[in-house]
């Protein structure tokens, strides 16, 4: 019987005007690679995007990296996404009903089985999600 791997990635983004894009085919790629497939590697890049997204546009504001890291083990996977600023992201706002934005998220919440921040004064926040392999994001079992 095969015990599951250990998985991990990381990388610095600084091309603030590709950084949303590159962290997409990125994280699309390291998935794949360790065996995912289908709707939860969607799910982990457009949480990838949005959380991306909302570090180079409010934290970075083009200036300064954005760094991502990347596990999974046995079907949890867990993403993160660093900036330098140490507000707290996960204010609510209503958006503006033919606005583009607001929604973000709100929407990560909806995928994720599991989503918080962490802040270090100093040090800026990592905000991080838990996605399953298992389409019901129930905890996948480990094969002994």
């Amino acid at each position: 019987m095969s015990r599951p791997v250990l998985h991990s990635w990381e990388a610095i983004l600084t091309e603030h005007d590709r950084s949303v894009r590159t962290a997409r085919h990125q994280v699309r790629q390291r998935l794949t690679e360790w065996g995912w497939q289908g709707e939860r590697v969607d799910d982990l890049v457009l949480i990838t995007s949005e959380l991306v997204t909302n570090a180079v546009v409010h934290a970075c504001r083009g200036d300064g990296e954005v760094r991502l890291y990347l596990q999974e083990f046995g079907g949890d996977c867990r993403l993160e996404v660093w900036d330098p600023r140490f507000d707290l992201p996960l204010q609510e706002r209503l958006p503006r009903r033919f606005g583009e934005g607001g929604r973000g998220i709100e929407l990560v919440r909806e995928l994720a089985f599991d989503f918080g921040v962490v802040i270090r004064r100093g040090a800026g926040k990592r905000v991080w999600v838990r996605v399953l392999l298992a389409a019901d994001n129930q905890p996948v079992p480990l094969r002994s």
